[in-house]
């Protein structure tokens, strides 16, 4: 009698087992991303097949995909035409509440982690690909982003000593505090944000702040037509250390700031060239 009920017990485990399991290798076809980072992080774990739906400024891919608005104002109607099965948002950037009306409509919604630092982009990473069923895809592109960031961080200059400003918008003037991912370029780069100890991931700054730092390095990030403007602009301030040393630099990379393991270690790695030539 009690090998029969030790038998049951083992059964009905085993089908509860296979329930989890079940559950949680969902298979999603039909993907709507309301983030640029969700984007990427699909495309580089081989989801784009499945992607039906993308923001304005999400990357492409090489499949044509719905539009369905912005970041911050994404068309509810346009994801209710795409039909889709699993919409992504992040909390870096798309408001709680489109979220929650995605949810009121019955749609099933995940909503990333914001990214804080490079531990953070890995785990939001890994957790995404979970989600999808991608972790053997994530677990390589993971392993091999933290082995090169620390590989480099270590080959690097320790001193630390190289102040950098971050200009990532220019009217008004934009900037990267302590709370952001990018704080961590400048942290595995062995350089200092001069901002780092503003309790903020972007916010707004004044140039006559920015000068009375007298910044090493300016980086002038992603903005487009302005960059040049820009440069010529800050090259008038003779006395700026960046200004005596030639190091404004114009970036105009798409993905500086779309957090992913692998993004991140191939923009560290431009960063380190600029700051310290040829480290390779």
């Amino acid at each position: 009698m009690v090998k029969n009920y030790n038998k049951k017990k083992y059964f009905i485990l085993i089908i509860l087992l296979l329930c989890v399991f079940f559950v949680y290798a969902k298979e999603y076809t039909c993907i709507v991303s309301l983030a640029p980072s969700v984007t990427k992080s699909l495309y580089e774990l081989g989801a784009e097949s499945c992607v039906k739906g993308i923001t304005v400024f999400c990357p492409k891919g090489s499949i044509r995909k719905e539009i369905v608005g912005t970041l911050l104002d994404p068309n509810i109607e346009k994801i209710a035409y795409i039909k889709p099965d699993l919409v992504i948002a992040s909390k870096d950037g798309n408001s709680r509440a489109i979220v929650d009306k995605l949810c009121r409509l019955g749609f099933e919604v995940y909503v990333m982690e914001k990214s804080e630092n490079f531990k953070d982009i890995c785990s939001n990473y890994y957790d995404l690909a979970e989600k999808i069923n991608k972790l053997k895809k994530a677990s390589n592109t993971i392993n091999k982003a933290k082995v090169y960031v620390d590989k480099l961080h270590n080959k690097l200059n320790k001193n630390g000593s190289l102040r950098v400003f971050w200009e990532i918008g220019n009217n008004p003037l934009y900037t990267v505090g302590g709370k952001s991912f990018a704080n961590d370029y400048n942290i595995y780069s062995n350089t200092i944000n001069i901002y780092n100890g503003i309790n903020k991931n972007y916010f707004q700054v004044f140039r006559e702040d920015v000068m009375k730092y007298n910044p090493d390095i300016i980086l002038l990030v992603n903005l487009g037509n302005m960059s040049k403007e820009e440069l010529s602009f800050w090259c008038k301030y003779k006395t700026l250390d960046a200004v005596q040393n030639n190091r404004i630099f114009i970036i105009d990379l798409e993905d500086m700031f779309v957090p992913t393991p692998l993004t991140f270690a191939e923009n560290l790695s431009f960063l380190a060239k600029i700051v310290y030539g040829d480290c390779s």
